[in-house]
């Protein structure tokens, strides 16, 4: 397989592994390209949603669909102090996108081991961190070039690509100094749900380097419910996902929800944190 510094894939152990990192290209001078509701188009829900989910000029099975199919259960492994906070705003994120999507999504236990693993680190450790727990070797220059970013996340596939097992990475010393604690956690747990790829082109989403959303934005909580539609499964290709997704966005229900989706999320999650 291919491997890139973002949307790489590779085969360990019969899983397929997906890495990619956040930028962060905070822009200050950036001025959105559409007015504020461009975003409810029918169109535009699907290309965003394909631009995010897809590679659409990959082969095979590492282009289809990549979702999870079964509980997530995560632990937090913290190598550097406020605890209590960085577990509190994990659970808060995690409270929203169980609310959005219908998955379990819950610590893990002795009754269930851990198969999202969410390492919360700081800038010294953050390169040993990435090579460990994304299985690279630390020197190589796909780790150093994540290791520039402020989060990276891992996908391990299974062959329908549902998502069996997963790893995320951030440093929270370097997100905090740069004022992007909650962004980071939020776009990085976002992603591992089935989000390997960023674009510019779809706004407002915190999965937009240029992007001033900080937390899930409207757009972002229709491509959820998309994705965690059950007419979209694992391994779907690119034509197959825009069938079922432009079948999904036709329906009434979801044109309601198209209304309404910028105030329910702002309802939720990390979003009360700002009052």
């Amino acid at each position: 397989m291919d491997k890139i510094s973002s949307g790489s894939s590779c085969n360990i152990k019969g899983l397929r592994l997906s890495i990619f990192s956040s930028l962060f290209m905070f822009c200050l001078t950036w001025t959105p390209f559409a007015t504020a509701t461009h975003w409810h188009a029918n169109e535009y829900i699907t290309d965003s949603f394909v631009a995010v989910t897809l590679n659409e000029k990959a082969k095979g099975s590492v282009a289809g669909i990549k979702k999870w199919k079964k509980p997530i259960y995560y632990e937090i492994k913290h190598h550097i102090n406020d605890v209590e906070l960085h577990e509190r705003l994990v659970a808060l994120h995690f409270s929203q996108i169980r609310q959005i999507t219908g998955l379990t999504i819950e610590p893990a236990d002795r009754q269930h081991s851990a198969n999202l693993t969410i390492v919360l680190t700081s800038e010294k450790r953050y390169q040993k961190d990435i090579a460990h727990y994304f299985q690279l070797d630390e020197n190589a220059k796909t780790t150093k070039a994540m290791a520039k970013k402020i989060g990276s996340a891992s996908l391990y596939t299974r062959g329908d690509n549902s998502i069996e097992h997963a790893a995320v990475v951030i440093p929270t010393d370097r997100a905090r100094a740069e004022a992007r604690l909650l962004s980071s956690l939020s776009e990085m747990l976002t992603q591992v749900l089935g989000f390997p790829n960023r674009s510019t082109s779809v706004y407002p989403s915190v999965l937009n380097d240029r992007s001033r959303d900080h937390f899930l934005s409207g757009l972002d909580y229709l491509m959820l419910k998309i994705l965690y539609d059950e007419r979209v499964q694992s391994g779907m290709s690119s034509r197959k996902t825009r069938a079922a997704v432009n079948k999904i966005i036709a329906e009434s229900s979801f044109q309601d929800q198209i209304q309404s989706a910028e105030l329910v999320v702002k309802q939720q999650g990390l979003y009360p944190l700002l009052n």
